[in-house]
């Protein structure tokens, strides 16, 4: 019995796929979440396997939109949650929420801030902007492409450009293949390779002319995940005037764009309490934005204090927002004492966590663990190589289930620590 059993588990796994997982995990998650609504699971029975859950994972999505994590909403312990006496000798409580930001950073649409999903994650636009594949992908340039095989207009010194974009994808697709092999020879080595098709490559690039019509192709750096915006807002208009020998750089997208980050906010304690993607930018009005529609959703209880790395912008944003008006906008000790400098006054008198007695015990210590969002975002982080690719359906639901998967555990090892996890009273 037991030989038949290995033989059986042998010709299982032999014939194991990523897709087979992939399936298991899905069906397991939305029956579960059906099971829990007391409601049964539906899905076509036509069309092909991979497109047969996407409406379920879109409901299931929007459900998480509009009621928050299940086990994260209404969550309070003692590493989140404390009661103080405030100087007038007044009972208060205190519950406390970090945010953060990581970059994954799945296809979307190439219009900027579009999110509209893409039909295809090989497709550089939506469907409502898909008329963009036939225009020209240097940026500013409105003329049509040349052919259905290029994305360049018929100006030679753009096709130059596109010319110059395959022969770097090229040169990196021989280098992946040569890696490839020699993995083969040597398994043990490298296993942690992440690839992707460069012939979708999504880097915006810069490009260079020199005046005797010679192309120099530069990728633009990563603009970081905090701030105003990134050097996408600003569409350049075409230079009117010959690109020839002038020396300016000209800004082009052959491949696809990519949503700028992903948010959490995430409790002292490690429950993570929600989720969303920042298509342009991690800008603090976006931040704040999401700070509301976060504690929007039903029976969910607004933070006293909010921290957050620029929180000195945030709150100079928020001041006429009566949302705001109650609670505490710090930023992260660990933040403030390295990144933020002596001299910016406002930051200095408003966003020093010392200013708060409650977040500090006794003893001097701080009361919450602020890091949290970073250690949790390394967490997420490592999905990276699993989610790069994902349309939005399938993109959110993983990760939204894995977070929920997450905090189930983290609030299991609360209890074993005695923090005395629980649910508030709405």
């Amino acid at each position: 019995m037991f030989f038949a059993s290995a033989t059986f588990f042998v010709a299982l796994t032999s014939n194991l796929y990523r897709e087979h997982v992939w399936d298991a995990f899905t069906i397991v998650s939305l029956l579960k979440s059906k099971e829990q609504c007391g409601k049964v699971l539906e899905v076509t029975h036509i069309g092909e396997q991979k497109d047969r859950f996407t409406k379920a994972m879109g409901e299931r999505n929007c459900k998480f939109i509009l009621e928050g994590q299940p086990d994260a909403v209404h969550h309070m312990c003692d590493r989140c949650f404390i009661t103080y006496v405030d100087d007038n000798g007044d009972s208060k409580t205190c519950q406390a929420i970090v945010g953060d930001g990581f970059s994954i950073g799945r296809p979307c649409c190439g219009v900027f801030r579009c999110t509209d999903p893409l039909q295809n994650n090989r497709h550089r636009f939506c469907k409502q902007h898909y008329a963009e594949h036939n225009v020209c992908a240097i940026v500013g340039c409105t003329a049509p492409i040349s052919d259905a095989k290029q994305k360049s207009c018929s100006n030679s010194v753009h096709q130059a450009m596109e010319k110059k974009n395959k022969e770097k994808g090229n040169a990196a697709f021989i280098l992946k293949e040569r890696y490839q092999k020699y993995q083969l020879q040597h398994p043990d080595e490298g296993s942690n390779l992440t690839t992707h098709d460069s012939t979708v490559d999504e880097h915006l690039e810069w490009f260079e002319v020199e005046s005797n019509g010679d192309v120099h192709i530069f990728n633009e750096p990563d603009p970081g995940t905090v701030g105003g915006g990134t050097l996408d807002d600003i569409e350049e208009p075409c230079p009117s005037k010959s690109m020839h020998g002038n020396g300016n750089p000209i800004k082009a997208r052959f491949g696809r764009r990519r949503t700028h980050n992903e948010q959490t906010l995430v409790h002292p304690c490690g429950v993570i309490f929600a989720r969303t993607t920042m298509f342009g930018a991690e800008a603090v009005s976006n931040f704040l934005v999401m700070l509301g529609n976060a504690f929007a959703v039903p029976g969910a209880r607004k933070p006293e204090h909010v921290f957050y790395d620029t929180n000195c912008d945030a709150r100079q944003q928020a001041e006429n927002d009566p949302w705001f008006k109650d609670i505490g906008m710090c930023i992260d000790v660990w933040h403030f004492l390295n990144k933020h400098k002596v001299t910016h006054e406002y930051c200095q008198k408003n966003c020093n966590p010392y200013m708060y007695k409650e977040l500090r015990d006794e003893n001097g210590q701080w009361t919450f663990n602020t890091s949290v969002a970073e250690q949790t975002n390394a967490w997420l982080q490592g999905y990276h190589s699993m989610c790069r690719e994902m349309l939005p359906a399938r993109f959110d639901f993983f990760l939204d289930e894995m977070i929920r998967l997450k905090n189930i555990e983290v609030i299991s090892k609360l209890e074993q620590r005695g923090k005395n996890p629980r649910e508030y009273d709405l």
